[in-house]
């Protein structure tokens, strides 16, 4: 699996190039962008008020409505549908997901209270890092000497009642496959400040599948990967996205039932991987 998945990304860097733009596509893509731009800098300051509301009184009903009315009008905004099919458990302290693209964030914001997990790089992209810090985001950095911080500083955001949200494939794919999932946040599930939450500990598995409208686009037009510019594919998403997002949340599955974190990862990775395939066979 390993291998094939570096050959993948490796065929992925020689695939990347600036996406074709027709005259009246780049308008559409600057009409976007122009609204895009007001519509949040708007809400920030709501945000940032009800963001204060809640640390005051713990009353976090009103952040979490803007956080998700903000995501839904954007995916909207971007020519995507969201059809969600389940909800979130919140007895499950720990969300995964497969990963497609910087717009996941949104599809899973759009229908669930969860705080991101994301790679320390994130907080340097324009714009988005901003949105993300916004958001309370845990960034981790990928040093084994920075492995026992950033689990205490997980650890304190499950015991403070918060559901987190990462992505164990530690990269993007391009949507249609599911890379080989990485156990290491698993081990959450075992540690002995945790195992005692008395509703125990539970792993929601969370599927996100694209599906581009247009005959003419290619399957894997919302995937993200590889060396791909992100400045190119949010052009790309401006200017050309029209489809739906399918976002399914699965059954949890319990630490009790797996001794180890690569066993608890297995099966998760084998949940979300059959519904992409199962998803995949419908859009053929």
């Amino acid at each position: 699996m390993e291998n094939q998945d570096d050959r993948y990304l490796w065929e992925a860097e020689k695939e990347d190039s600036f996406p074709k733009i027709k005259f009246f596509q780049f308008f559409v893509g600057l009409a976007r962008l122009f609204f895009f731009l007001p519509f949040t800098l708007s809400l920030i300051p709501i945000f940032l008020m009800c963001k204060f509301l809640y640390i005051k009184t713990g009353i976090k009903l009103p952040m979490l409505a803007i956080r998700q009315f903000w995501s839904f009008a954007s995916l909207r905004l971007f020519g995507l549908r969201l059809r969600v099919h389940g909800k979130q458990d919140f007895d499950s302290s720990i969300l995964v997901c497969n990963h497609v693209s910087w717009l996941d964030i949104l599809a899973i914001q759009s229908a669930s209270d969860v705080v991101f997990v994301a790679k320390s790089e994130v907080k340097t992209w324009p714009g988005l890092g901003f949105l993300a810090k916004l958001a309370d985001t845990l960034f981790v950095e990928r040093k084994p000497q920075r492995i026992e911080m950033h689990s205490r500083e997980a650890e304190e955001i499950i015991l403070m009642g918060e559901t987190l949200c990462f992505f164990p494939e530690g990269t993007s794919s391009d949507g249609l496959r599911v890379l080989k999932f990485r156990s290491g946040f698993f081990q959450l599930a075992y540690n002995s400040v945790l195992e005692n939450l008395t509703s125990g500990f539970h792993i929601q598995p969370l599927s996100l599948f694209y599906s581009p409208n247009r005959t003419s686009e290619s399957k894997d037009f919302y995937g993200w990967w590889g060396s791909m510019s992100l400045f190119a594919h949010i052009v790309k998403v401006l200017c050309l996205s029209s489809g739906s997002i399918q976002l399914k949340f699965h059954t949890p599955i319990g630490s009790t039932d797996y001794p180890t974190r690569k066993q608890l990862a297995k099966a998760a990775e084998a949940v979300i991987r059959s519904e992409i395939q199962c998803n995949i066979k419908k859009s053929n």
